[in-house]
């Protein structure tokens, strides 16, 4: 009988360690199909958006310049098509709000699915831009910097980014002009860059040669 009792007494402590883990590691909010980044319609691509920097220069005080805003959909559109198509991000949910860039992302923890959950905060100069990840959590625990640092390494592995802490460092952009600023506000990717002599005369020859084409 207290052989019974033990192992009663010991099956309810699992029972509740187990439980207090399911509920630690359940989100508070699942992804919808509907949201998951593979669903996007991708229909713009980073040619399209090279191709609405150079329709938007102008020219002030002896600089040429240009600036783009992107919206909730533009931004989607250009991420799925800059992922891989094996990747897991495209199961995660994406999406422009305020300040910052919300994202979920589902994982495996062992027996338990649960779910990655960060604010992204995005700051850009000199061609470079900083996704700096804050207040993530998986399910209802916050994750230390060290051990998302230790993740962000394993999951952008040969992807050419740097990790460093809660920071993700993309230190070249593949766009026809040089990045002065970039920034998230009112759901909205700001973007302002401007172009090089170099720059002007390759993108003016290309504008020449289109000219005649057409």
């Amino acid at each position: 009988m207290k052989a019974l009792r033990k192992l009663l007494s010991l099956l309810i402590v699992l029972a509740l360690f187990g439980g207090g883990i399911t509920y630690a590691l359940t989100p508070d909010n699942n992804i919808k199909n509907s949201e998951k980044l593979a669903n996007v319609k991708a229909s713009t691509t980073l040619e399209d958006l090279n191709g609405d920097f150079l329709s938007n220069i102008s020219y002030a005080n002896s600089k040429v310049s240009t600036s783009l805003k992107i919206d909730n959909d533009t931004f989607l559109s250009i991420f799925k098509n800059a992922v891989e198509k094996d990747s897991e991000l495209l199961n995660g949910s994406y999406k422009l709000v305020g300040n910052h860039i919300e994202a979920k992302l589902p994982v495996k923890l062992g027996l338990w699915d649960t779910m990655i959950n960060t604010n992204v905060k995005v700051v850009g100069a000199n061609n470079s831009v900083d996704l700096v990840l804050e207040d993530a959590k998986i399910g209802k625990v916050p994750i230390p910097d060290f051990a998302l640092e230790k993740y962000l390494k394993e999951a952008l592995t040969g992807t050419g980014v740097g990790v460093n802490g809660n920071t993700i460092k993309i230190k070249s952009l593949d766009v026809p002009v040089m990045i002065d600023n970039v920034e998230v506000s009112d759901g909205n990717v700001n973007v302002t860059a401007s172009l090089t002599q170099k720059q002007i005369l390759q993108y003016g020859s290309e504008a020449i040669k289109n000219y005649f084409r057409g």
